[in-house]
């Protein structure tokens, strides 16, 4: 009963730790990334709120990059916070042994490679394609488009407009529009909304047209310019990593696809790089040790945090040669597979000397 309840708080802990860690982290680069993505507003001109459900859907994705630099960070954490706090030694105390530790981490480690591979392998692509059909779909909004006065903006594929003010309600002065053939110059315009699409209306200006070899002049008091013809620059090809783990395996060997290496690495980061994770868990169960005057402890923990970087570093190049072919596909996997196996090695002959 009391190992029980141990046991629990040990789970427990590593939960808090890990969410904080792991939302904190992903919360301050999603952050990071709805800064950068404001051109889909500015430039591209899709709507508020187009824009904000993009930033939902990209989330998980934002999640499947961190997840395994915060499972490592949280199993550190944990094992420091523990020994800081002298509540390791309740373990040892209530007859729990080291192995038995080990084996609650590759637990913990079972359990997050499983929430891993749902989310690598199916709900952040899913939710990136999701995300990518929103953007397809979204009606063109000038006012947002237009929101960088003075700058030659072109929200829209084979439309670049100038406008020299505007007043964000749909008011602008100073309008300059290019086409392939056309210019249009006007002092005023107006975004008008008919039928759902967009219309823009000029006053007091000039058109220049080019035919064949002459350019034709017309002045005008009003006119409308129909934006309903132009498309939104935005991409809604689907990426690799965009796809659903099916298709991308389906797709592996057709001859249409040429980036066979960004294909064959999308579904390695998605099944193979998860179990990482049992590497890192294992790593940070070193820090159980604490005979002083065998080993120094203070070069132990140093030595575990320098491989741990180094193999974070190792693992995401080999992830990377791991697209060039089968064959590299395969000894990525047996390296993560030797190493685990090696670490495990290493580890219980180093706590069974322990008490030597």
């Amino acid at each position: 009963m009391v190992k029980n309840k141990i046991f629990n708080y040990f789970y427990l802990e590593f939960l808090k730790v890990f969410l904080l860690i792991t939302l904190s982290l992903s919360i301050l680069i999603w952050i990071t990334q709805a800064a950068r993505l404001l051109d889909l507003v500015t430039e591209f001109g899709n709507p508020i709120l187009t824009y904000i459900k993009y930033l939902l859907y990209i989330y998980p994705k934002i999640l499947d990059n961190v997840f395994i630099f915060c499972f490592c960070i949280s199993m550190f954490f944990l094992f420091a916070k523990f020994e800081n706090s002298k509540e390791i030694n309740i373990y040892w105390m209530s007859g729990v042994s080291k192995i038995t530790i080990v084996g609650i981490v590759l637990k913990l480690s079972l359990a997050l490679l499983s929430i891993y591979l749902v989310i690598s392998a199916i709900i952040a692509p899913a939710s990136l394609f999701e995300g990518r059909k929103l953007l397809g779909k979204s009606k063109f909004s000038l006012i947002n488009s237009l929101v960088k006065e003075q700058n030659f903006n072109s929200p829209l594929q084979g439309l670049t407009v100038y406008v020299n003010s505007n007043d964000k309600k749909g008011n602008l002065k100073g309008v300059f529009i290019y086409e392939k053939s056309r210019t249009i110059f006007a002092n005023y315009g107006q975004v008008l909304e008919v039928n759902n699409d967009y219309i823009l209306k000029l006053y007091d200006g000039i058109t220049h047209e080019k035919s064949d070899r002459n350019i034709n002049t017309i002045k005008f008091n009003e006119t409308f310019f129909d934006l309903s013809n132009y498309e939104l620059q935005n991409i809604t090809h689907p990426k690799f990593n965009e796809r659903s783990l099916t298709w991308l395996i389906e797709n592996i060997k057709n001859s249409k696809i040429k980036k066979k290496n960004e294909l064959r690495e999308e579904i390695n980061k998605r099944i193979i790089n998860p179990f990482f994770i049992f590497i890192i868990g294992s790593l940070s169960c070193f820090l159980l040790y604490n005979n002083e005057e065998k080993i120094n402890l203070k070069k132990l923990k140093l030595i575990i945090y320098i491989i741990s970087i180094f193999l974070l570093i190792i693992n995401q190049f080999l992830l990377s040669k791991s697209g060039e072919s089968n064959t590299y596909s395969v000894i990525y996997f047996i390296f993560l597979l030797l190493l685990f196996v090696f670490i495990l090695l290493i580890l219980n002959k180093i706590l069974k000397s322990e008490t030597l």
